[in-house]
């Protein structure tokens, strides 16, 4: 099944991205109109998120979601044989000096990320030494992934993830265990953080996009049992063709702040750049299955 998948995946990522975007039209369709791909999830989430938008304005933002959410599967798709050079040409980094800040510690760094923009993008990117003037080899850029429950699932994301040799990936059940026996390593580790707790008994709980919300703990306590640095990594896609990475330092070392500072501060940056894209977030993601009252 895996490769059948493959091959179908890869034939169809060969046709020029103006065919992609005009299958993504397709898609968004589909997906909005025909199929309401987790309709009651997307507009409840929208609406509690931002109380004073008008009915028309959440209307707007459900449709642009879709819009946006074909779009990145079939980039991700085009990724799959688009070489790095044109996927950098789709891709900006700003805030350089504060990864390399980090990195200048000489310790591992985490990296908080959310579900913003196009996050597959950037596991294909070009030398990050050159390209982007970042003090790291792309070996070093390390997405920590959670496994899907299908094999062949994994195996086609993990493909399109590591095709490129831009970065490296490691599941999250080995990922202590990594830190620990490489803790003098000089490795980024992109967490995505955004999504609900597996179990909603956190410690962490936040006033994100106006509900009190629970937060993974995992980033934060990793980073703090070990002194890591933590830095906010905000995925923007301001258009097709147009995505950009931003790096903000949280704190040179984690162990030195108090419970739960880096974790607010993640929410509070993240909260900051979904307000400025609204329809570039994972709403479809059921984000508050519990509410905190």
């Amino acid at each position: 099944m895996y490769r059948v998948v493959l091959f179908f995946l890869y034939a169809l990522s060969l046709l020029p991205l103006k065919v992609h975007y005009a299958f993504s039209g397709l898609i968004a369709w589909m997906l909005h109109r025909v199929l309401h791909y987790r309709m009651s999830t997307v507009v409840t989430n929208i609406s509690r998120s931002f109380p004073e938008m008008s009915y028309d304005g959440i209307d707007a933002t459900v449709r642009d979601f879709y819009r946006h959410l074909a779009d990145v599967i079939v980039e991700s798709v085009w990724s799959l044989s688009a070489s790095t050079d044109k996927i950098g040409r789709q891709v900006s980094i700003r805030g350089q000096e504060a990864l390399n800040r980090a990195m200048d510690l000489n310790r591992n760094a985490v990296v908080m990320v959310g579900h913003l923009g196009n996050w597959e993008i950037f596991t294909g990117l070009p030398d990050l030494r050159t390209h982007y003037g970042i003090n790291l080899d792309n070996k070093n850029f390390v997405y920590v992934y959670k496994r899907p429950s299908s094999k062949t699932a994994e195996k086609v994301i993990s493909r399109i993830r590591t095709r490129h040799g831009a970065c490296s990936i490691i599941e999250s059940h080995n990922i202590i265990r990594h830190i620990v026996k490489n803790r003098e390593g000089r490795e980024a580790f992109f967490f995505i953080c955004d999504q609900n707790p597996h179990i909603n008994t956190s410690r962490f709980v936040a006033d994100f996009l106006n509900q009190k919300t629970y937060m993974i703990e995992g980033p934060e306590t990793i980073a703090a049992k070990m002194g890591m640095p933590v830095l906010y990594c905000g995925l923007i896609r301001h258009g097709r063709g147009n995505n950009e990475a931003h790096f903000e330092l949280i704190t040179e070392n984690a162990s030195e702040c108090s419970s739960g500072y880096v974790t607010s501060e993640f929410a509070r940056l993240l909260e900051k750049d979904i307000n400025e894209n609204k329809p570039t977030w994972l709403w479809s993601h059921k984000r508050w299955k519990t509410r905190i009252v």
